[in-house]
């Protein structure tokens, strides 16, 4: 009789820790990883800004719609204004009792964004996932163009001047061996060291391709020193003036290369 009780008993309390279990799983939900391509044209960046359009706006205002509550989207990168994305990497915490299934969601998110947004991927992934902090390196493909051309010229910086590429891959050796990058982007970052893996410069016909990987990039990082290269390529600058804008010392001034140009092509993790 006692066995039969403790064993009855046994089965109410793991009937009730398994309905217990799935109502935590409803509260806490899922946690959902989301690849996105972007044109960066029209938006001020990928962080949200009040009054302004951004990629991090318009997914949450898509995920407000389907989910019907405020959802906080988190990006591996934010994206400067202008600046678009091949493959930028979100993630984002959602119940269960909101998410469906894989292709529905994700195909009711792509139905509400404007047309120069989409979600090309979407999978759960584990719970202390961060798109941002889980990351290894993110790589950057800056494009520039010799001649004129009014189809190539959105997604590239137009110089129509002869560059010398092995002037520009020697400055760059000066970046992959720096670390400490604060002094030399300006900015208010107490932590401004970067692991710079690679900076590689290649040309087919009239395009310069500035393919560039770090661990983490500062506010314009990117920009300037494809700016910097391009002043040396043009003989406008020397690799002693880099080397005193890496020092944080009076130097000529270096330029910030135009947005359009840069795309994120790659979140590593």
């Amino acid at each position: 009789m006692n066995q039969i009780l403790i064993t009855t008993s046994c089965k109410s309390l793991n009937q009730r820790v398994k309905v217990g279990q799935h109502l935590m799983e409803n509260r806490c939900g899922v946690n959902i990883l989301i690849e996105i391509e972007y044109d960066g044209t029209n938006y001020s960046g990928w962080q949200y800004q009040p009054n302004k359009r951004t990629i991090q706006g318009e997914l949450e205002k898509a995920l407000r719609q389907i989910g019907q509550a405020k959802i906080k989207i988190i990006g591996a990168s934010r994206t400067d204004a202008g600046v678009s994305a091949l493959e930028q990497i979100a993630n984002f915490h959602i119940s269960a009792m909101q998410f469906k299934n894989i292709p529905s969601f994700r195909n009711g998110i792509n139905a509400l964004l404007p047309n120069d947004i989409y979600v090309r991927k979407m999978k759960i992934i584990a719970k202390e996932f961060h798109s941002r902090y889980s990351s290894k390196g993110k790589v950057y493909l800056y494009q520039i163009i010799t001649e004129q051309s009014p189809l190539r010229k959105k997604f590239a910086w137009v110089l129509p001047y002869e560059l010398d590429l092995s002037k520009m891959r020697n400055a760059a050796k000066l970046f992959v061996k720096h670390d400490d990058y604060k002094l030399f982007c300006s900015v208010k970052d107490k932590n401004g060291m970067v692991l710079m893996k690679s900076i590689k410069i290649n040309k087919a016909t009239d395009e310069i391709y500035i393919k560039i990987e770090a661990n983490r990039f500062l506010y314009k990082m990117v920009r300037r020193i494809v700016g910097a290269l391009v002043e040396i390529g043009r003989g406008h600058r020397t690799e002693y003036d880099i080397m005193k804008g890496l020092a944080g010392e009076k130097h000529r001034p270096l330029i910030c290369a135009p947005a359009n140009g840069l795309i994120l092509v790659k979140v590593k993790y």
